[in-house]
Formats: structure tokens, C-alpha cells, sequence
């Protein structure tokens, strides 16, 4: 564990498979997320979230948390074609993208401390006015990317979070 100021410790271990499974995901999409950010709270700058519940040793979830371009970007570029609006389909992408990441998490912390046996079918929520609270003890590790293959336009940003949250049950 790091000590950061403020006495924040966020776990390496959590933050290096975040990271792993992210870009591993993204791969095949031919996107490759760049860590830009760190946090031991959940980044929700964006109104589009996928959520995945874990159920197991640990029990807890994952999170997705992106703005309506990114997610149109990326549900886009994982099945190769154009999505201009938040719709139906882009939100299946999204919550394919989070099932990839979140099954590269449950593989990697397989024979870990963090080990949990399931993962739930995706939820989405969108809105801009929505916050996620998580119990008081829980490990929380949220990374922030940047895409460089998204084309930025001004007053928009090209970044995502993703969030892990784990309790021993």
C-alpha cells in the first residue's frame, strides 16, 4: 500500500490490476487507455455509468463511469461502426466493455485475498444527477483514463473511470 499525503492509501496491488484489465479489454477494441488519475473514492465526472456487482470470498462491484461521447466512442469502436447518440446500443456496448474488464478482475484476483466467485449482469445508470455510496470500511480504488485515439472537441473531455470496491463478507 502507498502512503499518500493526507494519509490516503490506496492499494497498489487493486490499482495495478485495474490498470492491467482495462487496457487488456480496451485491446481488442484497438484502444489503448492511458492512467491519468487516482483516487480512493469513485471519479463520476460523467453521466453514463455500467455497474457489475461481485458476490464471493470479497463481495462488492465495479463501475464504468464515462460521459455520453466516450461511451458512444467506445461502444462504437469495439464492434466497428459509428454511434452518435447515446442509445440502446451503445449502452450494450458499454455494459460489454464493463463485463470484459470486470472478468479480467475476477480472473486476476482468483487466487488473491480478493478472490470473489461471481459477477452479476451489468446495470446502467444515466443522469447527471446521481451519486454511489458504498459501505464505510470497504477497499476502494478509482483509476481515470485518457483515450488518445478520441477525437476531442472543445468543452468535451475524452476521459473514463473505473472503479473497484471490495469487502470481505
Amino acid at each position: 500500500m502507498s502512503t499518500l499525503p493526507n494519509m490516503l492509501k490506496i492499494n497498489d496491488q487493486l490499482v495495478n490490476i485495474i490498470v492491467k484489465c482495462t487496457g487488456d479489454g480496451l485491446m481488442m477494441a484497438g484502444l489503448k487507455p492511458e492512467p491519468i488519475g487516482l483516487s480512493q473514492r469513485l471519479q463520476s465526472s460523467g453521466n453514463v455509468s455500467s455497474i457489475i456487482g461481485f458476490v464471493g470470498h470479497f463481495s462488492g462491484s465495479m463501475i464504468i463511469n464515462t460521459t455520453d461521447s466516450v461511451a458512444c466512442f467506445m461502444a462504437g469502436r469495439m464492434v466497428g461502426e459509428t454511434f452518435p447518440v447515446l442509445d440502446n446500443q451503445t449502452l450494450d456496448g458499454l455494459c460489454e466493455i464493463a463485463n470484459i474488464i470486470a472478468g479480467g478482475i475476477k480472473a486476476a484476483l482468483s487466487t488473491s485475498e480478493y478472490r470473489f466467485d461471481r459477477i452479476s449482469v451489468p446495470s446502467v445508470v444515466v443522469g447527471n444527477s446521481y451519486s454511489i455510496s458504498h459501505y464505510r470500511g470497504m477497499t476502494s480504488v478509482s483509476v481515470e483514463f485518457s483515450l488518445p485515439e478520441i477525437p476531442i472537441k472543445i468543452g468535451e473531455s475524452g476521459t473514463f473511470s473505473v472503479n473497484l470496491s471490495l469487502m470481505k463478507i
